[in-house]
């Protein structure tokens, strides 16, 4: 299941030549190309540090996106991720389509969770293709597909981020991250937009960086359900 995934990916990596949008510290050259990283110190946010423990979700004030688990390591390649075999951590938050609560975490099924910014013109285009793209297809039923809104920033384009998606017709849970960036450290993003796939038993299986596509998406989610080697 893995080398097929890892093989989707490296097509969509190919075709879409990569596209993303660079997450870097404020003192770097690109820092004016993404939100800056560094939380206030007076949030204590979970770390991307290898076997770092998040806060417990029982900790933090109600009504807030919070991160449990543990924090896995930063994003750095497709092939040998050391993320991968490693249990998500768990979000926990609020859909901003929708108000209901959304509970980020493995029930048993596949789960895929889609990283975008609300600025990030591969972000925009990503969105855009895939609803266009359901208007007449669907993906694959057996698979949870969550969206984390991240790197949110009242100055730049599409903002609030629930106006931009809910304008484009989006139709899955969408929670957003903490200003601390907590759910940024999580997950090891360094750059949107972000995917995750997690298996039935709760371990992640892949983390991409970039375009994926519609059609690739829904193969992506196929792939999901086909049972492990």
């Amino acid at each position: 299941m893995r080398r097929a995934l890892i093989g989707l990916c490296a097509l969509a990596f190919a075709a879409a030549c990569g596209g993303g949008e660079t997450v870097s510290p404020p003192e770097s050259p690109a820092a004016t190309e993404a939100s800056p990283v560094d939380p206030p110190a007076s949030d204590a946010p979970i770390t991307s540090m290898e076997d770092t423990p998040t806060t417990s979700v029982e900790d933090a004030p109600s009504g807030l996106t919070q991160v449990s688990g543990t924090a896995l390591p930063k994003f750095e390649q497709l092939e040998d991720d050391t993320a991968v075999g490693r249990t998500p951590p768990v979000v926990v938050g609020t859909d901003l389509l929708t108000g209901e609560a959304v509970r980020i975490e493995s029930q048993g099924r596949p789960m895929v969770i889609a990283f975008y910014a609300h600025w990030c013109p591969h972000c925009q285009a990503e969105v855009a293709d895939l609803t266009e793209w359901l208007e007449t297809n669907e993906l694959p039923a057996g698979v949870d597909f969550f969206t984390v809104s991240v790197l949110e920033d009242a100055t730049r384009g599409n903002h609030p981020p629930e106006k931009w998606l809910r304008d484009q017709g989006w139709q899955y849970p969408v929670v957003a991250d903490t200003p601390a960036l907590s759910v940024v450290e999580a997950f090891g993003l360094t750059s949107v937009p972000y995917l995750v796939a997690i298996d039935a038993d709760n371990a992640v299986v892949l983390r991409f960086a970039g375009n994926v596509g519609p059609t690739e998406i829904a193969a992506f989610f196929a792939a999901l359900l086909e049972p492990s080697a």
